[in-house]
């Protein structure tokens, strides 16, 4: 019980705070006669000036701020777009990004899915000493592909047929941007061609070359040339706030998700949805005739393929990166199959890591609303590999929570429901991941971007290093699956900044893996 000193000085506090208050008449008066004002200060026997209390009150604030910011498990704050703030799980781990988008106000950004399942592998792995070996090589192989320069003339109406139909096979397939037909007299006068059509045609071009340039490195200065002549006439083109114009601005998000070196993906991303809400494609079939939007005479069959390329690219993002639902005040007319699938991994991840705190806690995933999405998850008959992803989500659990008598399962009842069969569904979708990222890149037409084959890749291969020093499986088992995430990281890491990142850290894990010789 705190003594009487404290409840004076308590209340002498509360009183200051009272008095500094510029309503006050006395603090009135003295602002109007340019005085300082002082105020008596019983404990310390002291006049005190206001301006020692105001600088007394900003510390306060300033710290109160401050303080904010670190208490991840107060619900009371909230992100700007309405959700509850998603939190750091991982005391140990790096703090959380934090964005301040208007005065008052903060939206906690939490580690990314690579991140937290990273993290949870080093949790079980030995202590290790980080080198920066890999830093040298990244600025030396950037500064080769760099030095590849080409003129205009390279694309010649052979090459642009050749890409044009690279994009055709291997491109629309996972991304349906459509784009103008091209005759073989148009191809040999690309200049005369109107400025709306060339650019999609010279965008698509520069998505098949960065494509190609994954195997052949020489392709790159090709993808490069396509998108500094498409620039030309970037402004005109998506200025118009059309559906060209966001047909434009789709091709270039594929073309950043393809070659994410320039790092505009996110502007583009907005720049995207907010001509898709200019337009009033986001609203229902009743709403949109009842409300006036910007004049578009679009082929309405186009309509469901665009909206459905923003929406992957949107989704892949936002499981990369640990991004807000952009979309999700968006009522589109267009659902896709992922929807729900989306939906059960943002909250299974707001209930693991954010404010469901399951993972802070160590409490059982077979219990509360985990369970649910746990069941809803094991419900879906699809073979859409975010559900892999959404699995990966509960490995730091699996990591944390020592069996209780929710989820104990004895170890010669593998097909009961317990913490068992949670890991080995773990593992599971871990190597379906990794095996579908692998066909995908190695496949001669096929198209997955660097960031997400990585992402993935990695993710996969983490889990999997974290089952092998947990005992939960051998390595033996495995061989094939860790040569597949090797790979991909090794193919895919000359193509975006954070490639070397990935497989430096891969490395690191693969050397803990290997037993001590001595």
């Amino acid at each position: 019980m705190p003594g009487p000193l404290v409840y004076k000085t308590q209340n002498h506090a509360a009183n200051l705070h009272t008095l500094s208050n510029t309503e006050n008449k006395a603090c009135a008066n003295c602002v109007k006669a340019d005085l300082e004002c002082t105020f008596r200060d019983d404990a310390l026997q002291e006049d005190i000036p206001r301006s020692y209390v105001k600088a007394l009150n900003d510390q306060i604030q300033s710290l109160s701020s401050q303080l904010a910011l670190h208490m991840h498990s107060s619900p009371s704050i909230t992100s700007p777009v309405g959700f509850p703030a998603a939190t750091s799980s991982i005391p140990a781990g790096p703090p959380s990004y934090v964005l301040m988008p208007r005065t008052g106000q903060y939206m906690y950004m939490g580690l990314s899915l690579p991140s937290l399942i990273a993290l949870a592998t080093f949790e079980v792995l030995p202590p290790f000493e980080a080198s920066n070996e890999a830093t040298v090589k990244v600025d030396d192989d950037l500064q080769l592909q760099d030095n590849w320069k080409l003129d205009r003339s390279a694309l010649t109406p052979r090459v642009m047929r050749f890409l044009l139909s690279q994009y055709d096979r291997c491109i629309r397939p996972q991304y349906d941007v459509p784009i103008p037909e091209v005759s073989n007299q148009d191809s040999t006068s690309l200049k005369k061609l109107p400025e709306n059509q060339k650019f999609k045609i010279l965008i698509a071009c520069a998505i098949a070359a960065a494509r190609e340039s994954y195997k052949h490195p020489h392709w790159k200065a090709m993808a490069q040339l396509c998108r500094d002549w498409a620039s030309e006439s970037l402004n005109s083109v998506i200025s118009s706030c059309d559906a060209d114009s966001l047909t434009a601005i789709l091709l270039l998000l594929v073309f950043e998700l393809a070659e994410p070196s320039r790092g505009a993906v996110w502007e583009l991303l907005d720049l995207a949805i907010r001509t898709c809400l200019q337009l009033g494609w986001h609203r229902t079939n009743g709403t949109l005739e009842s409300v006036s939007t910007i004049h578009d005479t679009f082929d309405n069959s186009d309509k469901p393929r665009l909206m459905a390329v923003l929406k992957a690219v949107e989704g892949s993002l936002r499981l990369t990166f640990d991004r807000p639902n952009m979309l999700r005040e968006a009522r589109f007319s267009y659902p896709t199959d992922n929807d729900n699938i989306m939906q059960i991994f943002t909250n299974l991840s707001q209930e693991i890591y954010g404010n469901g705190q399951l993972l802070e806690a160590q409490a059982c995933p077979f219990v509360g609303q985990s369970a649910t999405l746990m069941d809803l998850l094991d419900s879906m008959i699809t073979t859409d590999v975010v559900i892999n992803e959404t699995w990966l989500l509960f490995l730091p659990v699996c990591v944390r929570h020592k069996q209780c008598v929710f989820c104990f399962q004895e170890a010669d009842d593998p097909n009961s429901r317990g913490m068992l069969a949670l890991r080995h569904k773990v593992m599971a979708s871990a190597c379906k991941l990794l095996l579908d990222v692998h066909q995908k890149t190695a496949a001669e037409y096929n198209f997955i971007p660097p960031i997400v084959a990585s992402s993935r890749a990695f993710t996969s291969g983490c889990v999997l290093a974290t089952s092998i020093v947990k005992k939960w499986t051998s390595a033996e088992h495995h061989v094939r699956d860790l040569l597949r995430c090797s790979e991909v990281l090794t193919f895919f890491a000359p193509h975006w900044k954070g490639g070397y990142s990935y497989l430096e850290m891969w490395r690191t894990i693969t050397n803990l893996l290997q037993p001590d010789p001595t």
